[in-house]
């Protein structure tokens, strides 16, 4: 673990240049969540429960390529092209861990439900599971033979399935060892949840499938095309209730979640790609960011934007809303 002794903090009002919000009335019932973003601009930003932006900081040399809370929601985790994970605090912004974690650029993370264990996937293919509080390697894993696009660990933290540009779904045990292997799609697979009870595994891919797999013997319970050509995330609410799939035309699409069975509630188009999204911990607040620069807070009863921030000066590449 090295630690990082340089740092770009700026606290407290934005100059009205960097931040621009516009609210509808629904912002001041508290639906708005703390959330965090990064960007291809290099920076980390953290905004309140107002949507007023209350830290920034220079994160990575390359673009952040994602961002997880602490279950605690007093830490920030995040990765970059520079092949780093990053451990910030949130009270003040300051870096507590920085990590040399990958050969290649850290693609994705995931975090149990205890916050014990980080998994960190990589274009080089390999998942590594980390000590999130001391930075120390636990495991490396072989686990693709292209660059690991997802991961997602089981509700009860007994098992991280992982999702890769070769086009394949793996399942893993803490301890290194393969559950299953799948292969179901056409394109690389791009989103990975679990349901709530964790008897079923959620799939999306560039071919623009969702899929539904049975965790017993990990055949296909279900299948659905999208109307997109491809999905570039999914997403899952903390509660399973509901899923969320973006795709590359900048179609937002929300999906209830019934057993093994979806079925789609809500779609509507933007003009610009969506590349990141996560779930307010109630379920009722999508909030998305992408190519425009922005981040879009969404009731996800009809899709309306509840809140939109004029975030970075980059494409918005990673977004986690705070569980606390």
């Amino acid at each position: 673990m090295m630690m990082h002794g340089t740092l770009m903090l700026r606290i407290g009002v934005m100059a009205a240049c960097a931040l621009a919000a516009v609210m509808s009335p629904a912002r001041s019932s508290g639906q708005v969540p703390p959330v965090a973003s990064g960007s291809s601009d290099k920076t980390v930003k953290l905004f309140g429960a107002t949507g007023a932006e209350t830290h920034s900081f220079l994160a990575h040399e390359g673009a952040v390529t994602a961002l997880i809370f602490t279950p605690d929601g007093r830490r920030i985790i995040s990765a970059g092209e520079d092949q780093t994970v990053k451990v910030w605090n949130v009270d003040d912004g300051s870096l507590e861990n920085s990590i040399d974690a990958h050969e290649k650029p850290v693609t994705c993370l995931s975090l149990t439900a205890d916050g014990a264990t980080l998994a960190s996937g990589a274009a080089d293919g390999k998942i590594k599971l980390w000590n999130p509080t001391t930075g120390k390697l636990i495991r490396t894993i072989a686990a693709h033979a292209r660059a690991v696009r997802t991961l997602a660990w089981s509700p009860d933290g007994a098992t991280l399935a992982s999702g890769g540009d070769d086009r394949v779904i793996q399942v893993w045990r803490p301890d290194g060892s393969q559950v299953a292997s799948v292969v179901g799609h056409d394109e690389p697979v791009t989103g990975l949840a679990w349901s709530a009870d964790g008897k079923s595994l959620i799939s999306g891919a560039a071919d623009g499938y969702v899929k539904v797999w049975n965790v017993g013997d990990f055949g296909l319970a279900a299948r659905y095309r999208t109307a997109d050509r491809s999905l570039s995330a999914l997403v899952s609410s903390v509660d399973g209730q509901f899923i969320a799939t973006a795709g590359t035309d900048g179609r937002i699409r929300i999906w209830t979640v019934s057993g093994t069975s979806i079925t789609e509630l809500v779609s509507k188009m933007l003009d610009r790609r969506i590349q990141c999204m996560a779930w307010s911990r109630d379920g009722k607040v999508l909030v998305t960011g992408g190519s425009d620069r922005s981040l879009r807070y969404w009731n996800i009863q009809d899709l309306s934007v509840v809140l939109k921030i004029n975030a970075h000066e980059g494409a918005v590449t990673a977004v986690a809303v705070n569980p606390g």
